[in-house]
């Protein structure tokens, strides 16, 4: 299975009570899709055409340096997407999974609005064009 992280940012949907929107970058592994998605004590990791979460990474200092600038930030995206590799390929029935899963969260939320692309790389520029 193929790995392949977008460096392109863009506007998620997790299922939540309500589609929430969460702003992160998408792995490829293989057919499947997820979203990588940074929260102040974790790294939220869901599958994006359901928006359920698959795992959380919590965010230690370690990952946070390891996460300081985008470059970094798309190398530990990939290693998180042999993580992501492993556990699909040891679970024997995820196709079964998955559907089931978008399935509940169809049925509890209705459609999941469009992703889209967004531009957050001001961030990690030096110095920002922003005037507060």
């Amino acid at each position: 299975m193929k790995i392949k992280v977008n460096e392109q940012s863009q506007r998620f949907y997790l299922a939540f009570e309500k589609w929430e929107s969460a702003v992160g970058h998408e792995i490829k592994v293989g057919q499947y899709r997820f979203c990588a998605i940074p929260l102040s004590e974790s790294i939220n990791i869901s599958e994006v055409t359901s928006g359920v979460n698959a795992i959380n990474i919590p965010m230690s200092l370690e990952i946070r340096m390891v996460t300081a600038t985008k470059e970094e930030t798309m190398k530990f995206f990939e290693k998180v997407g042999e993580r992501l590799k492993r556990i699909i390929e040891s679970t024997k029935d995820f196709d079964d999974r998955l559907q089931k899963m978008k399935k509940t969260a169809f049925e509890r939320l209705g459609e999941m609005p469009p992703i889209e692309n967004v531009d957050i790389d001001w961030i990690f520029e030096k110095e920002s064009e922003i005037v507060h």
